[in-house]
């Protein structure tokens, strides 16, 4: 019975796989680590019930179209 040709290894694909599992681990573990230590947003980071800042108003229209 004849093989069919493959354009790589088994050896080179499990290696493959290897590397994508590792990239996949590193991955999610960095981004975990990031979830953890998370710099302060300062006043932005703070409750809803913050003091507004002075002499700002809300976002409106320059002209109505």
């Amino acid at each position: 019975m004849r093989k069919k040709p493959s354009l790589f290894t088994a050896h080179e694909r499990r290696i493959a796989l290897l590397v994508l599992i590792t990239a996949g681990v590193l991955t999610l573990s960095i981004m975990a680590l990031e979830g953890l230590f998370r710099p302060s947003l300062g006043l932005y980071g703070g409750p809803m019930s913050a003091p507004s800042l002075p002499d700002v108003i809300d976002a409106q229209p320059l002209a109505k179209l």
